[in-house]
Order: structure tokens, then sequence, then C-alpha cells
């Protein structure tokens, strides 16, 4: 497949986030451009990496993944952002405030996580010019 999808991984439990890197690289079409512990490190990992779709836990030190969103989607309109949570009162809400194409409950099947990348990524398309 020639256009994979840029995915960056942001996950603040490290075998988590290894685990998430492995399933998602072994993914067709996804290729993992990066992956961090923390929403203050993913914002600057963006103007780095340039990922197209970004799969961000909900609650990490630093910042939180509702706030790196927001400024995310601020500073690179055309990134997707995809959260996963565990599903604490109002988050997806205010998931999808912060800008938000997908929210997602943990734990989440491996293949919902794909196909969520994959909507982010057509969200991402569809706005083209």
């Amino acid at each position: 497949m020639t256009n994979m999808i840029r995915l960056l991984i942001v996950e603040d439990h490290d075998n988590l986030r290894e685990q998430l890197a492995l399933l998602m690289s072994n993914s067709e079409g996804i290729t993992v451009v990066g992956s961090t512990y923390n929403g203050e490190e993913a914002v600057a990992l963006c103007a780095k990496l340039q990922p197209e779709v970004i799969l961000m836990d909900a609650m990490m030190p630093v910042m939180d993944g509702f706030t790196a969103t927001e400024l995310i989607r601020q500073q690179f309109p055309a990134t997707r952002v995809v959260i996963l949570s565990n599903g604490f009162l109002g988050e997806d809400i205010r998931a999808l405030g912060a800008g938000a194409s997908v929210f997602l409950l943990k734990p989440a099947a491996p293949e919902e996580m794909v196909a969520a990348i994959r909507t982010a990524h057509a969200d991402r398309q569809d706005t083209r010019q």
C-alpha cells in the first residue's frame, strides 16, 4: 500500500504504548512515525514528525490529551486525533469539543482502534480542498 497513514502514539503507560506501537505497525496501511508519554511532547513532535493521525490517551501527566488535542488542532489543523479514555463522565464531550475526530473507550479492541484511525484519516482526506 503506497498511502500509509502516518501515526503518532501518545500514551503514558510504557507497556501499553509499546503494545500499541507494535499492533499499529503490523496493521496494513499504517506506519508509526513516533510515540511519546505526554501531551506536551506530542505537540512538540507534531511539527517534527508531521503525523496525519494521533492516537492520544486522555489522561496523562504534564499535559492531558484534551489540552494537547486542542493545541494540535489549532497549530496543525490537518492532523486528526483519536482519543482513548477510561470513560469518565463527560470525557466524550470534552474530547470532541477539543477537536478529536473519534473518541474510544479503553480497552478498545485492536480492530476498533484501527478502524478509528482509518475513520479519522478519512475525515482528514474529506476536508482537503
